[in-house]
């Protein structure tokens, strides 16, 4: 009887302990909503699952460069669009030069102050970060301001997509030049031949070329920030597709978790009270020995 009893009370306590961690478990389900161990219930789904993770963290990974180079674009972009008016603004004072026999002293100090202008536009920085200095990002491009060599790389290019990219800081070559090429230096020859007539009107169209050579770079960086919303728009909705099957797919049903929660809890109880009245026998069996 002894043995008997002592087997039906380790039993019960099994049983009694399976049940609790049963319940335990039921109650974080119907409180999160989602299953606490996805492997058990459903195997077959663990993959998928972490498919779906996977997927997320690379579209999110993404999602958040194309936020960065957005930023960083629009910026670009921006002051762009200040160079350009500067340039325009040199063409005029050229016009004016060419049209004029006087006052070329105020004329050179207007296009002295127009270079150091496009100066302060090619330095521009985000941060500790140089936005015309393509890869070379953490230098200034032109801080040669004697020979206004090009010290920066071509554009810095990040991974917006598995076969894709765009630029996030530009070659400021492209736009500014370098060297004697570069308008900096252009607007310096204008300044010290300001008198000279033809020399004035061949920087006239010179000038315009500059102009191409802004807007080209302007439209190539138009074409990118358009790409780059595209991609986040597309992204947006493949992660918010993810997520919605992520959630269906780890999802607790809720009638299912509330029916068995009932029925473990049901259970559980009647083995205590089982369990309660193998202990006194167990109890009133030693009162023999």
């Amino acid at each position: 009887m002894r043995i008997g009893s002592l087997s039906n009370i380790i039993l019960l306590t099994d049983e009694a302990d399976k049940q609790f961690k049963r319940i335990s478990k039921l109650i974080r389900e119907l409180g999160t909503g989602r299953k606490v161990d996805l492997y058990e219930d459903s195997p077959s789904a663990v993959a998928d699952a972490l498919t779906m993770k996977f997927q997320k963290a690379q579209y999110e990974k993404y999602e958040d460069t194309i936020k960065l180079a957005k930023g960083y674009l629009l910026t670009i972009d921006d002051i762009l669009g200040k160079v350009y008016d500067v340039a325009v603004a040199v063409k005029d004072k050229l016009v004016q030069a060419a049209n004029s026999r006087s006052d070329y002293t105020t004329l050179q100090e207007e296009l002295k102050e127009y270079k150091n202008r496009l100066l302060q536009y090619a330095k521009s920085k985000v941060g500790d970060k140089y936005l015309f200095a393509g890869n070379n990002y953490t230098n200034d491009p032109y801080s040669d301001t004697t020979t206004y060599t090009y010290q920066g790389g071509p554009d810095f290019n990040v991974k917006i997509a598995q076969n894709d990219t765009s630029p996030m800081f530009i070659d400021g070559s492209t736009v500014f030049g370098s060297g004697s090429n570069s308008i900096f230096a252009f607007i310096d020859d204008m300044i010290a031949n300001i008198t000279d007539h033809q020399k004035v009107e061949d920087g006239i169209q010179q000038i315009e070329d500059y102009l191409k050579q802004i807007d080209a770079v302007r439209a190539k960086v138009g074409l990118n920030e358009q790409k780059l919303e595209s991609y986040s728009e597309t992204y947006s909705q493949i992660i918010d597709n993810l997520k919605k099957r992520y959630n269906d797919t780890t999802a607790v049903d809720m009638d299912k978790a509330i029916s068995d929660y009932h029925l473990a809890n049901t259970t559980y109880k009647a083995l205590l009270s089982m369990l309660a009245k193998e202990n006194m026998r167990s109890s009133n069996l030693l009162k023999y020995f």
